[in-house]
């Protein structure tokens, strides 16, 4: 897989693991505010995973899913993790630390994909500037 398409598919499983932790997390909350900023939050997840899709498709590859068993550790995780707390505050912290992992993972492979188109690399800074926003709006959650 070349550069461009690595750092691509990067970008894509971020944005399918935060989907769908967003998800899971609509399940648990019933505040209004709160849920309008993860229905947000989805949508942004949404639009960059079908972004960095389109173009993984125009370069005739095929996105690769995220293994199973991670997808299954980031489940019960998170159904752990909301076991005994669904307050605002502490599903914004499972936010917060999603998105940050999904900085620092898309972090490394912008720098180890340096050679990546161009339009690849703005795909994941949007990644990492739509997830920096999140972050700073569920802080606001924090309470």
């Amino acid at each position: 897989m070349d550069q461009t398409a690595k750092l691509l598919n990067c970008v894509a499983q971020n944005a399918q693991t935060g989907y769908q932790a967003i998800e899971k997390l609509l399940a648990k909350t019933s505040d209004p505010a709160f849920r309008d900023e993860l229905l947000r939050q989805r949508q942004d997840y949404h639009a960059i995973r079908q972004d960095a899709e389109s173009k993984l498709n125009a370069q005739g590859v095929q996105p690769e899913p995220k293994r199973p068993m991670d997808r299954v550790g980031a489940w019960m995780g998170m159904e752990m993790a909301t076991l005994t707390d669904k307050s605002n505050a502490h599903l914004a912290d499972l936010v917060i630390q999603g998105a940050t992992m999904g900085v620092i993972e898309t972090t490394k492979a912008r720098n180890e994909c340096a050679d990546a188109s161009a339009d690849a690399q703005g795909v994941a800074s949007c990644f990492i500037t739509q997830q920096q926003d999140a972050i700073e709006r569920m802080k606001g959650f924090l309470l």
